[in-house]
């Protein structure tokens, strides 16, 4: 009995000092539970669980099928204890359908999560916790917590790469993701890691996530990294459907209806663009009166009547961008039109801006449109400002861009730094023009000169300042 004691305290005593010294955190602690420890432990009002929880229902996480109604409520929940989880995993939320988007509340949310007074979020990222370091990954790509700030994604990196190691699939994906497109670089020289970041995706569809396996379909789709195989893309693009994920379940929407590996099967299709209305209703229900045109008119495109020529579907879905780009963000050491797209890295959870085919008839520049001026010419400089403000932000109005935009122009061009900053921001964005980088370095470098240190950190992010 006392030989057992005696092997029974030094366990004791290692486990007690590991929850003192930081080496057992809860979000570690979480991640190796199993599913119903978790939802006990939710049960009984634990926070950090139900907000943990709410991420489980959102990624899919420990073999569960994607759930956004259980995520909310839990989320809900935890964020109502002022639990910053809980404000996170509810933002996150916020963020898309069904239950957002909205803007406002996602940044009010990730506010809360990371300001909390405590500081209990940056304690336990710098204790290493996979799910504190998660957080601060996805805060740091995004522009939601502040808008008017390019992401920091050396930062990001550093803490998914953190969560990744210690076990947490989200992150690793957003790791992948990295390497994969080429988001990595080290003395300005950008890494050429694809391969590593498709073996990360990999062991992260060992674990069953389906962003994991959507993202593997896409590599295979895309043959970037290995040969084109559509039947693989198709199995990982399944997997993630079928646990929920919507922007698979719109993809084989077109696998289906155009019969990418043989067969068109119409049925198939709108099957999964119906499942994919909860999560992206505006393309799910573009999709489905697409397959519904289709299944009136055409007596070629049947299901169970093999496509004639395989080639010229699959070309035909190519042209019309079947799988949209990523929106990702600008690499700082490759700048140029033809990777500017995005200045966001894509959550795998992100809402997509919809690619599809350019537009016969571009959208004519603001600066080239007949737009009233508002009668804002009776106006102070500083009432025009916080008017452009309103009306980009959302603020006590509608947002209305073009409004925006038009007000941000006149100050401007009345010499005010601030304005010719969120003039660089439009055109980097595109948020109610046709983007164009030369005219956003233009107007950061207008703002750069007028003293302005928020735009002169935008030019060195994209390396702009450094190559002129």
């Amino acid at each position: 009995m006392n030989y057992i004691k005696i092997l029974f305290f030094p366990l004791l005593t290692f486990t007690y000092c590991g929850e003192l010294f930081g080496n057992i955190t809860p979000g570690k602690k979480w991640i190796d539970s199993d599913l119903d420890s978790v939802m006990e432990a939710s049960s009984q009002n634990d926070p950090f669980a139900q907000g943990f929880l709410s991420l489980v229902y959102v990624h899919g996480d420990k073999s569960v099928k994607i759930d956004y109604d259980k995520a909310y409520k839990l989320a809900m929940l935890s964020s109502e204890s002022n639990h910053w989880l809980g404000h996170f995993a509810l933002g996150f939320l916020y963020r898309n359908e069904p239950i957002g988007p909205d803007l406002l509340k996602v940044r009010e949310l990730y506010l809360k999560a990371f300001q909390d007074s405590d500081g209990t979020l940056i304690k336990l990222a710098a204790r290493k916790d996979p799910v504190a370091s998660y957080v601060l990954g996805e805060i740091f790509t995004s522009d939601k917590l502040r808008p008017e700030v390019l992401p920091d994604l050396k930062l990001a990196y550093r803490h998914y790469e953190i969560s990744s190691s210690l076990g947490y699939a989200p992150s690793s994906v957003q790791v992948a993701l990295f390497k994969i497109y080429n988001l990595l670089e080290s003395d300005g020289i950008i890494l050429d890691v694809k391969e590593e970041g498709i073996q990360i995706l990999n062991l992260a569809v060992q674990k069953n996530l389906p962003s994991a396996h959507h993202y593997l379909g896409r590599a295979y789709f895309e043959g970037d990294v290995f040969k084109k195989d559509y039947k693989m893309a198709l199995v990982h693009f399944q997997a993630a459907a079928d646990k929920g994920y919507g922007e698979a379940q719109l993809i084989l929407a077109d696998f289906y209806s155009k019969g990418l590996t043989g067969t068109p099967k119409l049925d198939l299709a709108q099957r999964y663009a119906n499942l994919a209305l909860k999560t992206n209703y505006a393309k799910a229900k573009k999709k489905l009166d697409e397959l519904e045109a289709l299944q009136k008119s055409s007596v070629d495109l049947i299901p169970n009547v093999p496509v004639t020529n395989v080639q010229e579907s699959q070309e035909l879905a190519a042209n019309e961008a079947l799988i949209p780009e990523p929106t990702l963000p600008v690499s700082s050491a490759k700048i140029n039109q033809d990777n500017f797209n995005s200045a966001l890295l894509p959550s795998p959870y992100e809402a997509r801006k919809e690619m599809g085919k350019p537009t016969q008839n571009p959208p004519i520049p603001l600066d080239k449109r007949n737009v009233k001026n508002e009668s804002i010419s009776s106006t102070t400089d500083s009432k025009v400002i916080e008017m452009a403000k309103n009306f980009y932000w959302g603020r006590s109005v509608e947002r209305n861009y073009p409004k925006a935009y038009q007000l941000f122009l006149k100050s401007a061009n009345a010499g005010n730094a601030e304005s010719s900053r969120y003039l660089g921001l439009i055109f980097l964005s595109g948020n109610g023009v046709s983007k164009d980088l030369k005219e956003s370095i233009k107007w950061f470098q207008r703002a750069s000169s007028l003293g302005d240190d928020m735009a002169t950190k935008h030019l060195k992010k994209l390396k702009i300042l450094s190559n002129n």
